[in-house]
This record gives C-alpha cells, sequence and structure tokens, in this order.
C-alpha cells in the first residue's frame, strides 16, 4: 500500500550524533550505540530532503503490506464467531441464554489476561519473529475451533485466541515507533488501521462463500479452517520478514540504517531498549504523574463499548430487519469498506491539519451518533433508513486508531509507551467485554437498549477527549514558559537517553 510521504523534513538536524554529555553512554539505547557504532555523522551530513523521502517510500513499501494484511487477517479472525452466527452455530453448540454473549466477550478476556506481559515480552525478543510465531499459533486455534461442539469448549478456545492476537495492535503502534516521525506515525497507523475494514469486507465475502458449501459440515465450520489456514501460512511469511528493528533490517542498507535511526531520534527516544525500566511503568500507570494513560483508557472503553455490542451483533441487526442469514452477511460487507475508508481518511486529515488529531477524533464520532440515533427515532418498517444508520457506524473506529496513535507521539521511553499502548488496550477489552452484554434477549425493537448505550458512550468520549486535548495545551504551554525563563531544554544527551517526556522538559505534546 502506498502511503504519502511527507514533505516536512525540517526536524531532521544534520548534526554530530555523539554527544559528549558523560550522561550519554549511561542512559543509551540500543539505537544510539548502533549509531555509534556507523559512520553516522557523515551520513547524517551529506543526506539531503530527497535522501529521507525515499528512505520512508523504502520503509513504507516493505512495512505496511505486512503491516496491513496481518491487521486484516487478525480483524476477520476475530469475527469468524460474528460471521458464524447467522448459521447453525447455537443450535451446534447447543448455547443458551447469554452463552452467545459470553463467547463473544471471553476472546476479549483473553486480550485482557495477556495483553501486557505479551507486549513486554516483545521488548525482550526480536519483535519480527515473535510476532509471526504468534500468528501461526492463533491461526492454530482458529483451525482447532472448528472441531467444538459445545459452549465450554469454544469457551477455552476463543481465550486463547483472544491472549495470541492481544500482541498485534501494540507491537504495531511500537513498530510505528521505531520507523517514522511523530508526523509520520497518525497516517501510518491509518494505513495499516484501515485494513480493519478491509478484513470485515473478506471476511463477509468468505462467510457468504461457505455458506453456499454443501458438504455434510456446517458453514461455519468451513469459515475457521480457511481462515485459519491463511492466517497460518502469513505468520510463516511475517516470521521471516518483518523485521525487528531498523538496525537489523536487512532490506536496508548501513547507510539507511543509520538514517533511519536518525530522522527519528528527536524528541523521540528509547527506540529499542530491551531493558525493562520499572520507573516508566510507575509514571505511566499513575494519573497524578501523568493523566493521559487513565484518559485513553477510559476514552478507548467507552469506544469498544460500541465495537463489541455491534461487532458481536451486526449482521443479526440486520438480520431482525427481515433478511435471511445469507442476506444479512452479503448487507454487511459495505460496511467494511466504509470503515476502512473513514481510518484511512482519518488519518490523512489527522496528519494533514496541524494540532488537529483530537479534533479529528471528536468528528468522526458525530456520523455514527446520527447512525444510532436512526436505529431508535425510527419505525422498523422503514428498512432502507435502518440500513443508512447502519452504514454510518463505522467512522468511529476512526476515533480509536488515533487514540493508539497517541502514545508512539505523546510518550518517551520504550517501556513508558509499551505501558502506555497495554493501558489504552485494558480498556480496549473491558470495553468489547462490556458491549455484548448491553444486549436484552427477546427485546423489541432488537438491540434498542445496544444504541441507548453507544449513544451514551459516544457523548461520553467527545468530553473525555476535550479533557485530554486541555492537559496537552496546558503541559506544552507550561513547557514553553519555563524555556522564555530561561531553562535549559534539549539537551543533545537527552536524545539518545531512554528518558521518558515527563524527564524531558524538551518534550512537546502533539495535539
Amino acid at each position: 500500500m502506498a502511503v504519502p510521504v511527507s514533505e516536512d523534513t525540517s526536524s531532521i538536524e544534520k548534526v554530530p550524533v555523539q554527544p559528549e554529555d558523560p550522561s550519554f553512554s549511561l542512559n543509551e539505547d540500543v539505537a544510539a550505540k548502533f549509531l555509534r557504532e556507523v559512520d553516522a555523522d557523515s551520513y547524517a551530513l551529506k543526506a539531503t530532503d530527497e535522501t529521507y523521502r525515499a528512505l520512508v517510500r523504502k520503509l513504507d513499501r516493505r512495512l505496511i503490506p505486512i503491516l496491513f494484511v496481518t491487521y486484516a487477517l487478525q480483524c476477520i479472525d476475530k469475527s469468524c464467531l460474528g460471521y458464524a452466527s447467522v448459521f447453525t452455530l447455537t443450535a451446534d453448540l447447543h448455547l443458551k441464554g447469554k452463552e452467545y454473549s459470553w463467547l463473544s466477550s471471553l476472546f476479549y478476556f483473553g486480550y485482557l489476561f495477556f495483553e501486557y506481559p505479551t507486549t513486554l515480552l516483545s521488548q525482550k525478543f526480536p519483535m519480527g519473529r515473535f510476532v509471526g510465531i504468534a500468528i501461526i499459533a492463533w491461526g492454530g486455534i482458529l483451525i482447532c475451533t472448528a472441531a467444538a461442539h459445545n459452549f465450554a469448549g469454544m469457551a477455552v478456545l476463543r481465550v486463547i485466541l483472544g491472549g495470541f492476537e492481544s500482541l498485534i495492535t501494540p507491537t504495531f503502534v511500537l513498530i510505528n515507533g521505531m520507523y517514522y516521525t511523530r508526523k509520520e506515525q497518525v497516517l501510518r497507523t491509518g494505513a495499516w488501521a484501515a485494513a480493519n475494514g478491509f478484513g470485515a469486507m473478506v471476511g463477509g465475502i468468505i462467510a457468504f462463500g461457505m455458506g453456499h458449501v454443501n458438504t455434510g459440515i456446517s458453514g461455519w465450520k468451513w469459515i475457521f479452517v480457511i481462515n485459519g489456514l491463511i492466517t497460518t501460512l502469513w505468520g510463516v511469511y511475517v516470521f521471516f520478514f518483518l523485521p525487528t528493528s531498523p538496525m537489523e533490517a536487512n532490506f536496508l542498507t548501513v547507510e539507511e540504517k543509520a538514517l533511519a535511526v536518525h530522522r527519528i531520534r528527536k524528541n523521540h527516544t528509547g527506540i529499542l531498549n530491551r531493558t525493562i525500566k520499572w520507573n516508566q511503568i510507575k509514571e505511566a500507570l499513575n494519573p497524578l504523574q501523568d493523566p493521559q494513560g487513565l484518559l485513553l483508557f477510559l476514552i478507548i472503553f467507552c469506544n469498544e463499548v460500541l465495537n463489541g455490542g455491534f461487532g458481536a451483533f451486526g449482521t443479526l441487526t440486520i438480520k431482525s430487519f427481515g433478511f435471511t442469514s445469507l442476506q444479512s452477511t452479503l448487507i454487511y460487507i459495505p460496511q467494511g469498506f466504509i470503515n476502512m475508508v473513514c481510518i484511512f481518511f482519518g488519518g490523512w486529515l489527522a496528519q494533514k491539519l496541524p494540532n488537529a488529531r483530537i479534533y479529528v477524533s471528536i468528528g468522526m464520532l458525530v456520523p455514527t451518533f446520527i447512525g444510532l440515533l436512526l436505529q431508535i427515532v425510527l419505525p422498523r418498517s422503514d428498512v432502507a433508513g435502518l440500513l443508512v444508520g447502519v452504514y454510518l457506524f463505522p467512522p468511529f473506529a476512526t476515533c480509536l486508531f488515533i487514540c493508539l496513535s497517541l502514545p508512539g507521539v505523546n510518550a518517551s521511553g520504550y517501556t513508558k509507551r509499551a505501558t502506555l499502548s497495554s493501558y489504552a488496550f485494558l480498556g480496549y477489552a473491558l470495553g468489547n467485554i462490556s458491549g455484548p452484554f448491553m444486549v436484552k434477549t427477546g427485546e423489541v425493537p432488537a438491540y434498542r437498549s445496544v444504541f441507548i448505550a453507544d449513544i451514551i458512550c459516544i457523548v461520553l468520549q467527545g468530553i473525555l477527549l476535550g479533557i485530554l486535548r486541555i492537559y496537552y495545551v496546558r503541559e506544552n504551554a507550561k513547557r514553553d514558559r519555563a524555556l522564555a525563563a530561561g531553562e535549559v531544554q534539549d539537551r543533545p544527551a537527552d536524545e539518545f537517553a531512554d528518558l521518558t517526556d515527563k524527564e524531558q522538559p524538551g518534550f512537546r505534546y502533539v495535539l
């Protein structure tokens, strides 16, 4: 996937990269050590703006397709239960009462339990290999899911699947931080996050096709088997071709590796540090020291209550309008395309407009609000209007992925960024766990309680996003005043030390 390259190279300083501050050698990260071992000074001094643009294009060509396909498969695989629900899965597994809602939520219990430990482990082990093994493992679990014959067996497999998939998005946020500048990250996040919609389209097409398979084996089982086989093969590819870091990327020359690290070093320290720093974990989790972690947790929790509700019951909602199972699967496919376009457009807009990431996030909640409102006020006989409302749902996901990019740009220190990302994904998991339980069995009209709860969550997100922006604005203003008063900021050694944003007075937050 081609991603537009930022023309702004003014932040790339062509200066020596080996500061003489004695504290440098004590705090330097892996990237800084690499720069000392190669002739990074001469590479940086002779590099032109076009050199850097060519480097970014090369990074995009290798990284974005891998991230995009992986994210699409993750979306398809975790949604297989939703596709299967319109077939005979409920009858075959003898599900009763809230058991289907539990199966939807149990995936996110696995996500909740394993996401932070696996994210920390990705810091200790080669990331490309680690991610590849996780993909292969969840592909195997998906295939095994076709053999489930009761609630208990399916429940165990859903938890394990969630545990393996929990690694992907947090590590992708960290990968963004390894290769791209703060300005570039939001668009790159949008580029691979748009696969969420692409995966929904492809998954819907596969489910529709499996609905026509007549082999004596239930169509929902083929959904799990086919998707599992594709995922396992892709995991093998990722294992060999997703680089661990810029310094170990075999598709880059030594000069390109040095420039890849050099271009993102300012205010973006701790590119890759194998040492877990517990003081950074404490800072990230303490709202009195840094409230952005708690605010991101609450924003994403509200966002994912929507996803957990409609994500699990989307095709069933359409079926409640009077369509058959296969028709519901087919009608649901365009929503994936809308989702993909909205996420990529939101990422592009957030990069294009200065200091507008949070404003874009709030703006993307508005269409979803309108779509939810239509589900409540329109009569059930107005099928066309209800479908328009369904197709207005997807933009809210843009808010999620813009918020997920914030730990990568508004936190410094490798462990702190990993912890903030995990904190945000705690909200992701809990929101998705809660969403399916907003459904009331036998409710008329169907899923009304879900739509009311989702509207409340939309409003809360807007308020919390406003509070987060106010915090960033005040922090930047406080640091600007300190600079004007004569405080020394942007010390050379800070550019290489694995320090947090709170420990660097020259750090400025992106709005």
